[in-house]
């Protein structure tokens, strides 16, 4: 129901569920490196304080895998949902490391970083600048929070396409747009 709820399906990634307890309200969603499970991240499916549980190694990069040569573009973006939800990657926060920075610099590819439409989501803006990299915060309405909020409102080619056309570089363009989309 979970899923269903965040517009995904079953067959979007490789998600566990268990009985056990403390486990058993949650999603789990593994995280994958070179096809080896390397972490995980448990999220609550009900309501609660703690929303995730999650263990990984620093500077990881969720669906760095599937970010195949054919791509022209990665989409980076906060939390694992909204990058399921996009076949994008997740920076699991709204700060990029510098691991970060160097595993998606080495695909060659076009990074447009999405944030989220929060406080932390400013910081994960100024530091996609300092990468270099593209950032997009597309014509959504105000009660889009998250990419995940786009996909489930807008659909998921409609969303891509508009982080696609958003997406900019120049940095004074960038803060500029900033004013709109952190209301």
């Amino acid at each position: 129901e979970y899923i269903a709820s965040r517009k995904l399906n079953l067959n979007d990634y490789d998600f566990y569920w268990t009985p056990e307890a403390g486990y058993r309200d949650r999603l789990i969603i593994p995280f994958y490196y070179r096809e080896k499970v390397v972490g995980y991240t448990a999220r609550k499916v009900v309501e609660s304080k703690v929303k995730y549980l999650s263990e990984q190694q620093p500077g990881y990069v969720f669906n760095i895998d599937e970010q195949t040569d054919d791509r022209k573009y990665v989409v980076a973006v906060e939390g694992p949902i909204d990058a399921i939800a996009i076949d994008g990657v997740a920076l699991l926060g709204s700060e990029i490391k510098e691991q970060q920075t160097a595993l998606l610099n080495s695909l060659g590819k076009h990074v447009i970083v999405v944030p989220d439409r929060d406080e932390a989501g400013q910081k994960l803006v100024y530091d996609a600048m300092e990468a270099g990299w593209s950032v997009s915060m597309p014509d959504w309405s105000q009660d889009i929070g998250d990419v995940n909020d786009a996909v489930r409102k807008y659909g998921r080619l409609h969303t891509l396409y508009s982080i696609v056309k958003n997406a900019e570089e120049s940095q004074l363009k960038i803060k500029l747009r900033m004013k709109k989309w952190f209301i």
